[in-house]
């Protein structure tokens, strides 16, 4: 049975750009479409599209549709911890201005608010997405997760204050079934419906934080708190640096292990190898002077650090979903 649309949720084989309206009230403010002349009754995609607040403060979105207008939203996003699991298909966004990791199905990113920030999401036309978002507002863990001792608490509640940062990984069986479950026929109504949903997001959330912060990374390689510390410190030695990425032996000196340690534990923590890390930021660097300064394909290759541009394509449109000229170009 359809869920009845409501203030905050809705489920329709239409999506109107007002309902994305009144949805954007639900996860932010200041909400805005651009990139195409797009009225209320406009529909912007077709398919399944369910948005709902199970819980105050956690909110479940699932989507299964196709986009039929090419158009980025913008919006200043409410603080939260947010999980993302796509099944198939995938995503394009970028949060204060940095691109994510875009998920290309099956995937699974994380990304934390600590404070309120510029969210943009980019929907190309024909482009179709088969996901679900889990939405925690701090207010929710504080009282449903951190409110034990010891070190999970404090990893939790540290990782609650790392405002951007992000995770991108492939998801466990079981995470990909909790979220097809979401996606799927609901087994129940009314308020048992509810407590279903609420239950598999709470699932969702559990699944994704025991590789984030407990003594496994996405990777499913045991570490020490110790290791979790210094791997933390080499991530944001790389996101500082400037133009001139350290070596993995400056590395590994800086974090006093080995290289062939620091590139294990890395993977252990991060769920990503050094070596892709790197590309990947470049490759968001790469995004941003595209779309922010129009600079040349060939510039934006050379700036990611590829002496082929059409091998930079290739990997620009493996990440983001779309092609390096459609970035610069706003397409």
């Amino acid at each position: 049975m359809a869920l009845l649309p409501s203030a905050n949720e809705s489920q329709h084989a239409k999506i109107r750009h007002e309902d994305l309206v009144t949805f954007s009230r639900l996860v932010g403010n200041d909400y805005r479409a651009m990139g195409a002349a797009l009225d209320a009754t406009t529909t912007v995609a077709e398919g399944k599209f369910h948005l709902r607040e199970v819980r105050a403060g956690l909110l479940v979105h699932a989507s299964d549709a196709r986009y039929e207008h090419t158009v980025t939203t913008r919006m200043e996003k409410h603080q939260s911890l947010n999980f993302s699991i796509v099944l198939s298909g995938g995503w394009q966004a970028t949060l204060g201005g940095s691109a994510l990791a875009s998920g290309v199905g099956p995937s699974a990113t994380t990304f934390v608010l600590s404070e309120a920030d510029l969210w943009q999401k980019h929907a190309v036309r024909g482009g179709h997405a088969r996901m679900v978002n889990v939405m925690a507002s701090p207010e929710w863990l504080e009282a449903g997760i951190l409110d034990g001792s010891g070190a999970d608490r404090s990893s939790m509640a540290s990782l609650a204050r790392r405002h951007r940062w992000h995770a991108h990984w492939r998801p466990s069986a079981r995470l990909m079934g909790l979220a097809d479950r979401v996606l799927g026929t609901p087994l129940y109504a009314g308020g048992l419906q509810k407590l279903y949903l609420e239950s598999r997001a709470i699932d969702i959330v559990v699944e994704s934080l025991s590789l984030l912060v407990d003594s496994r990374g996405p990777g499913g390689r045991g570490s020490r708190p110790g290791d979790h510390r210094r791997m933390w410190a080499v991530r944001e030695r790389l996101d500082h640096a400037s133009h001139e990425t350290p070596s993995l032996a400056e590395l590994a000196r800086e974090a006093s292990v080995s290289t062939r340690t620091l590139q294990r534990q890395f993977a252990a923590v991060h769920g990503i190898a050094i070596f892709e890390y790197v590309r990947s930021r470049r490759l968001d660097q790469s995004r941003r002077l595209l779309e922010r300064e129009g600079i040349s394909v060939a510039q934006a290759a050379h700036e990611a650090g590829y002496s082929s541009a059409a091998n930079f394509a290739t990997a620009f449109r493996r990440r983001f979903g779309l092609s390096p000229r459609q970035a610069r170009d706003g397409l």
